[in-house]
């Protein structure tokens, strides 16, 4: 080889080393980039991959077709975020959560409910947000306390708010405007009914076989072909009785999760209602529920009775019996209180994807992915940003179930009082508070149990 080749040579090798030394650098750099936005990806970059991150919650497959809809909106506006939807049933959905902390395989960003924010926290997969919200500018204005506060945990926000369900209280218009139905002229209950008003148009609404009303003296109880109203409080401990309980000053536990029936404003509401079935009998036996359907929310689906509380899902349930329906919050005794029970999104507290994570729920949570929700006319956005979409999709009507969220109350569930509504309620106080049973021995009983 001669001298011209071997400079040839070694400066070709110099060129490709210098090359390879560029490249390594810009590579380097560009996942150094990558690695401080978001573990692995680069948003700003057109040539980096997009990070996939998972996203889990439970649902029938119409609902998780519905959230696939809102992750591809929100994968078109975020072209360097990937999500993998993760759909179980409700059962099957915290068992696999449950082993998923165990594991340390916990999903990104997933679904939660405000009824198992404690015993979720404590096994530590809620990564804290105020923090996360503050960095982002995150408008917490637009979302009710009475939301917020059930998806903290040590007053801390570990989840947000992003649907509602709320309790109001329902009536069969058709009952009212019909005289063979309502031959005593009873009006229909106003938006913000006291318990009195209620008493009066159910004791004029239930009949008897002779078309008596159960305030006349001659009324034959044993023969009731109409009520005026479906309650079971023993049975819907914590979206009726609760807010009740509130609305009177009293509670359903106290603040250390003990049972707080025992004060004399609780039990004035307990004997209110044990009165209105035992002695009044305007109101469905547990026997007569049964009888109807066995499900008090959707008693006026029979043309039976005339008022039953209930969700604003029941609205699908009363157009699909083919009935005309009203809406009113629930009676109260002092004060408006209903239940708002709020599904939320949380990210995982050993998330590797920070950033995609809370890109994800602060889009789902906030203005642009609730209104997409209110869009999709299934589901009340906890964002109040989006109720303008909510009503044009729904309608005027529903507007009391945006409005009904001020009245909100805030009684985060705990591993006491899941056990109280869900475990030992229903068998302790379904029966006394309908009129059969001791009270006082109920209560004691139920006491023991959650202390």
């Amino acid at each position: 080889m001669n001298t011209k080749s071997k400079w040839l040579s070694s400066a070709w090798i110099m060129v490709l080393a210098m090359a390879i030394i560029f490249t390594g650098c810009g590579s380097n750099n560009s996942s150094n980039s990558a690695n401080t936005a978001d573990g692995g990806t680069n948003g700003n970059s057109a040539s980096a991959e997009p990070v996939t991150i998972t996203y889990s919650q439970w649902g029938t497959a119409e609902e998780l077709l519905r959230t696939q809809e809102l992750l591809n909106t929100f994968m078109n506006a975020n072209k360097d975020i990937k999500v993998k939807l993760e759909g179980k049933d409700w059962g099957s959905y915290w068992d696999g959560l449950t082993a998923n902390a165990a594991g340390g395989t916990l999903p990104d960003v997933f679904k939660t409910s405000y009824a198992y924010i404690e015993k979720y926290a404590e096994l530590g997969i809620f990564k804290e947000l105020d923090s996360l919200l503050a960095s982002n500018s995150f408008d917490l204005s637009n979302i009710d306390a009475s939301l917020l506060g059930l998806h903290k945990y040590q007053d801390k926000q570990v989840s947000l708010p992003i649907d509602a369900n709320v309790i109001v209280w329902y009536y069969n218009t058709a009952l009212f405007t019909d005289s063979k139905t309502n031959p005593y002229g009873a009006a229909m209950p106003s938006l913000e009914p006291t318990w009195d008003e209620i008493v009066d148009i159910a004791t004029k609404m239930t009949l008897d076989k002779n078309g008596k009303n159960a305030g006349d003296a001659d009324f034959d109880a044993k023969n009731i072909v109409q009520w005026g109203m479906s309650i079971s409080p023993g049975s819907t401990m914590d979206w009726f009785l609760e807010p009740e309980l509130w609305s009177n000053g009293a509670k359903l536990v106290n603040e250390d999760g003990s049972l707080a029936l025992d004060t004399p404003e609780a039990l004035e509401v307990l004997n209110y209602f044990i009165d209105l079935t035992k002695n009044k009998k305007i109101n469905t036996t547990p026997a007569q529920i049964e009888g109807l359907g066995g499900q008090v929310n959707l008693s006026i689906t029979t043309g039976k009775v005339a008022m039953n509380p209930g969700g604003n899902w029941n609205t699908t349930n009363y157009k699909e019996a083919g009935i005309k329906y009203g809406i009113a919050y629930l009676p109260k005794f002092k004060t408006n209180q209903t239940v708002v029970q709020p599904a939320g999104m949380a990210i995982s507290s050993n998330t590797k994807h920070g950033e995609a994570a809370a890109k994800l729920l602060t889009w789902l949570a906030g203005p642009e992915g609730q209104t997409e929700l209110a869009k999709q006319g299934y589901s009340i956005p906890a964002n109040k940003a989006a109720a303008d979409a909510y009503i044009q999709t729904a309608g005027n009507e529903n507007q009391i179930f945006l409005d009904a969220q001020q009245f909100g109350i805030i009684s985060p569930f705990t591993a006491k009082k899941t056990d109280l509504v869900w475990t030992y309620g229903e068998q302790a106080l379904k029966l006394p508070l309908s009129g059969e049973g001791d009270l006082q021995a109920a209560i004691a009983d139920l006491a023991s149990k959650v202390k």
